[in-house]
């Protein structure tokens, strides 16, 4: 039987006759056809449209994969082709991809680290609270320093599949380790105006890892200490990583600070878990974007990383570019702080 529709004139007709009204009344009052008010009431209704064919995966199928790839982070990074695979599905990706929005389960880039604390929350709140006033031309005064890593098989982010409320889960988030062997660790200086040289960290030397010592030689007392030797009433703005050493413990016995000191090095302080506050990490995202759209087959020796590193340091990352994002530092200030210290989107 066809399907059919109840017009907005059908249910007037409908309801003039619940209400007294002869076939005749009816249709003269509507001004329609005595033969369209016949068909209305000829015509028999149909309560619900008729069902479609099954879907071709089926809820108990979808929480079987759910439970399948809960607690485990590699499962969640599977491909839709992948999943389809392992539980047999005769069906096409964006058939399989809408079964998991039914339950609410889409693909998401994932948290790198664990989220914000709230002791660390209150610290970014208190030092937006103190500084959310200072003008461009306080903060362009900076000179802002980082390290970043990068990789010999840098590839593009890997997307999880979780759903609304599941993002800070340890299952959803990328632990990364970076070996020296397959990484390199870079440092540079930015400012308004300014961009210092890159320099490649060495992981040689006593110690595992890049230490404190390793920073304050190789750094502190290096490419530091030439930028604050340069004219200008300039600060610096290092984040609380162990290795700057910018808490004086009885481990490191105030190497960093000591050497700071000794180089006229003037440091402000920072709130912790605030890469979104240092417009040094913008630029390190270009820099891997641009990394990764240059990515050769098979991956890059390392120093053939190293060398487009430089090439994209030197030739492709502009002064404008950084400007643009030394400016931006007290929208995020306000930022934080309407949000409690909260994250931002930068």
């Amino acid at each position: 039987m066809p399907w059919t529709h109840e017009t907005p004139t059908r249910v007037r007709f409908k309801t003039l006759l619940a209400e007294g009204y002869s076939v005749k009344g009816a249709a003269r009052k509507l001004k329609i056809p005595r033969s369209s008010a016949q068909y209305f009431i000829n015509k028999p209704d149909r309560l619900a449209k008729p069902p479609g064919a099954l879907p071709k995966v089926s809820d108990e199928q979808i929480q079987e994969i759910i439970k399948w790839f809960t607690g485990s982070y590699e499962r969640r990074t599977l491909s839709l082709r992948q999943i389809r695979e392992q539980f047999h599905l005769d069906c096409a990706d964006i058939t399989l991809l809408r079964a998991f929005q039914r339950h609410g389960y889409h693909y998401h880039v994932p948290d790198c680290k664990p989220f914000i604390s709230k002791a660390n929350r209150l610290k970014r709140w208190s030092f937006a609270i103190a500084n959310w006033d200072r003008t461009q031309e306080y903060w362009r005064r900076g000179r802002f320093t980082d390290e970043t890593i990068a990789r010999t098989n840098i590839l593009r982010r890997r997307k999880v599949l979780r759903k609304r409320g599941e993002r800070r889960r340890l299952d959803c988030i990328q632990f990364t380790f970076h070996s020296g062997h397959k990484s390199v660790m870079a440092w540079a200086a930015i400012g308004y105006g300014f961009k210092s040289k890159i320099y490649f960290c060495s992981y040689e030397g006593e110690g595992k890892g890049f230490t404190q010592r390793k920073y304050a030689d190789q750094i502190l007392r290096g490419p530091l200490k030439e930028i604050f030797e340069q004219p200008g009433d300039f600060f610096c703005v290092e984040d609380n990583s162990k290795v700057h050493g910018k808490v004086n413990t009885p481990q490191n016995h105030g190497l960093c600070n000591a050497v700071r000191l000794e180089c006229h090095i003037y440091s402000i302080d920072w709130p912790p878990c605030s890469p979104d506050l240092n417009p040094i990490e913008n630029i390190w995202k270009v820099l891997k974007q641009k990394l990764r759209n240059r990515n050769p087959h098979g991956g890059w020796a390392l120093e053939d990383l190293k060398n487009a590193i430089l090439d994209i340091w030197e030739n492709e990352i502009s002064i404008d570019t950084i400007n643009r994002f030394v400016d931006s530092i007290p929208r995020r200030l306000e930022k934080v702080r309407l949000r409690k210290g909260g994250p931002l989107g930068w």
